[in-house]
């Protein structure tokens, strides 16, 4: 099965990228995967124009999408009404071809709270805390269930292994190191993410679980993975 995944658009900013992204993709994909903040601060319509060309280019593809920071949190009902074509993963999951392949999607975690964050979302670090763990016994009972492979989208990172390039500093408001854990107990086969625009590392490894950082600006492509 082949998946084509991107994420960080913020369109219209990074439009122009993305639409030469789209022009210079060869393979055919089974799964197209928007990893979050395809639209600059949360504008919704925005989106149109890029699940326009995408399903122009690539009628057949299933397109999947999770919520970044840029789509706000409480207009995740606006997104789905609107945009009927996508598949939204929000703290759920959804399964394919009986269970061969099953698709966890969620914003994600951080270490950290951004100082906006802080102020504005209550119970933001609670929520950040337990998010990991919800992961972990979600993809345990898809399995259990007989899920053969199990992939997790998340918007922010999972591992700092993937953050070289940007500043030390930022890291705890990147990624987070909880769903590192989880990834190395080897429930998870394979996690795409965005919201790292500078790292260096395409995919790095948590023990044998790839982890990929498909953000545009980071990528400058968009990126092709087999399963």
């Amino acid at each position: 099965m082949n998946i084509l995944a991107t994420s960080d658009v913020h369109s219209p900013t990074h439009l122009p990228l993305f639409l030469e992204a789209l022009k210079n993709t060869v393979s055919e994909p089974d799964i197209i995967v928007f990893a979050g903040d395809m639209v600059e601060r949360n504008n919704v319509f925005a989106l149109r124009h890029v699940l326009d060309v995408v399903s122009k280019r690539f009628p057949r593809a299933r397109i999947i999408s999770v919520f970044g920071n840029d789509e706000y949190r409480g207009y995740e009902k606006l997104y789905m009404s609107i945009y009927k074509e996508v598949t939204w993963l929000n703290d759920d999951y959804t399964t394919l071809n009986d269970n061969e392949l099953c698709i966890i999607g969620t914003r994600g975690a951080l270490d950290k709270p951004t100082p906006w964050q802080a102020r504005n979302i209550p119970d933001i670090q609670k929520y950040y805390i337990e998010l990991p763990f919800r992961i972990e016994q979600m993809a345990l009972n898809l399995r259990n269930q007989g899920c053969r492979k199990i992939v997790l989208i998340s918007h922010y990172g999972v591992t700092r292994k993937n953050l070289v390039g940007e500043k030390i500093e930022t890291y705890p408001y990147l990624a987070s190191t909880r769903f590192e854990k989880v990834i190395r107990k080897e429930i998870i086969d394979l996690v795409i993410h965005g919201h790292v625009h500078l790292g260096l590392y395409e995919v790095v490894y948590v023990k044998d679980v790839p982890v990929y950082n498909v953000a545009l600006p980071a990528r400058k492509k968009l990126v092709e993975i087999k399963i």
